[in-house]
């Protein structure tokens, strides 16, 4: 058995349907903020060299600027990044239990990798602070004081060479182990929605090397500029007035950073989209999934247009129209991919679904098998009209009330078998007329249930 198949549990069909809303959203939030840090990582250390090798301070600022801007804060890092690709790895374990395939092994190795590389980034990101701190020691100092050969001078010439050379690593390694973990990921999705590729695919090179791995990492990564062009426009020249005491010559080199990733990667989008799509696999495919993949399309050429009149005309006033076209083009996209997905994995859910009903069987034939009474009769003749187990309804969701009794079925059924008011919010549950030998049945059924989500 899949060693995660021990982690997760088989999904009723509504659990499945939950699963997918979950993996969607998840994926609406990660994929955005990766692509970001991809293009935002690359920029930013590359500008940081240049700007280094040429005492250019304009290259300097961008480095920094970009970085800031587009990894937003450290919570965000959290809330956008670590979070929603964990949620990713748990509903795909989920959703391909019992599955013969490494997609799972591979996603748990690329969300090892990200959020490492995340650590890495956000370091380099910070010693820019530390950067600017030096620096304005050093106005406020003069640069008499710090060519005299004291000793407090030299710590601190030794401790802005250690800054510099954190800055230098810290970035370059975090750069690399994300372009890693994406292609790991891209090509663990791509083989999630080929189940015909699940029985010959056994190792991590045969992911790595692969044709539907690559064309797949090629439209992650175009979609990525994409996003990091219309981004870099957006929050240096309309998010909140764009950035302040930005001189002509700054303003120049952001756009035209901004507009070659955007252009470039505009070219290489469509042409990775359609031959991602001309690798899924004939279970994957649907006219549901074609129209979308068309949507995307026509989406991608309304903001292309967008893009390219901005970048020629140099007029930034269609920075905002330009971000919410990306982003609906990221949403259209990801939905395409979760429908192609779900075509693939149709048997898997059906096969996960009748264990499910099975184990549903077993739980019961054990509770009437111990006590001689069918549970689930007296619940759906006496208590479903007042509780469901997770929403509210006339009484509270067992969810909340039955893992409150921490497993004592004593306890839970001498409160059903002579209910008290405990909850003002609620009005006092009725006698059901139970008999104990009932109580203690419903009890049990009900402790199973619980435990058992």
């Amino acid at each position: 058995m899949n060693f995660f198949d021990e982690l997760v549990i088989p999904a009723s069909e509504n659990h499945i349907m939950l699963l997918k809303y979950m993996l969607t959203i998840s994926l609406l939030l990660f994929i955005p903020y990766i692509s970001m840090m991809l293009g935002a990582t690359f920029i930013s250390t590359h500008f940081n060299k240049k700007g280094k090798n040429e005492g250019n301070s304009l290259y300097l600022r961008f480095a920094k600027d970009v970085i800031e801007k587009l990894t937003i804060t450290k919570s965000a890092e959290l809330a956008l990044g670590t979070i929603p690709v964990i949620s990713t790895f748990f509903a795909y374990a989920q959703l391909l239990y019992t599955a013969k395939t490494i997609s799972v092994g591979m996603f748990a190795l690329a969300v090892i990798l990200f959020i490492i590389s995340f650590v890495f980034i956000y370091k380099y990101r910070n010693t820019f602070k530390l950067e600017g701190i030096m620096n304005a020691f050093r106005n406020i100092s003069g640069k008499d004081a710090l060519k005299s050969e004291n000793e407090s001078v030299a710590e601190i010439k030794d401790f802005e060479q250690s800054v510099s050379s954190t800055n230098s690593i810290s970035g370059t390694v975090g750069k690399w182990l994300l372009l890693t973990a994406s292609y790991i990921f891209a090509g663990s999705m791509a083989l999630a929605s080929s189940p015909d590729k699940w029985p010959h695919v056994g190792n991590i090179l045969q992911i790595i090397f692969s044709w539907q791995t690559l064309f797949n990492f090629g439209a992650l990564i175009s979609l990525a500029g994409i996003i990091t062009g219309g981004a870099i426009m957006f929050y240096f020249f309309s998010w909140d007035g764009g950035l302040k005491d930005m001189t002509d010559e700054y303003a120049a080199i952001v756009k035209n950073a901004a507009g070659k990733i955007a252009l470039g990667s505009g070219i290489m989008f469509p042409l990775m989209l359609m031959i991602s799509y001309a690798y899924l696999p004939m279970e994957s495919q649907s006219p549901t999934v074609f129209y979308y993949t068309v949507v995307v399309l026509i989406i991608f050429l309304i903001a292309g247009n967008y893009i390219y009149a901005m970048f020629k005309n140099s007029d930034t006033r269609s920075a905002t129209a330009v971000f919410i076209l990306v982003f609906l083009l990221v949403f259209f996209n990801i939905v395409k991919d979760q429908l192609a997905f779900g075509n693939a994995i149709n048997e898997n859910t059906k096969e996960i679904t009748k264990i499910a009903i099975e184990e549903e069987k077993i739980v019961k034939s054990k509770t009437m098998q111990s006590t001689g009474i069918d549970a689930e009769a007296i619940f759906n003749q006496k208590c479903s009209a007042c509780h469901k187990f997770d929403q509210k309804l006339v009484g509270p969701p067992y969810n909340e009330t039955v893992l409150k009794y921490n497993g004592d079925v004593q306890k839970l059924a001498d409160y059903i078998f002579n209910p008290q008011k405990i909850d003002p919010a609620y009005p006092p549950m009725p006698n059901q007329g139970l008999k104990k030998k009932e109580a203690n049945a419903m009890a049990q059924w009900l402790i199973n249930k619980v435990t058992k989500k």
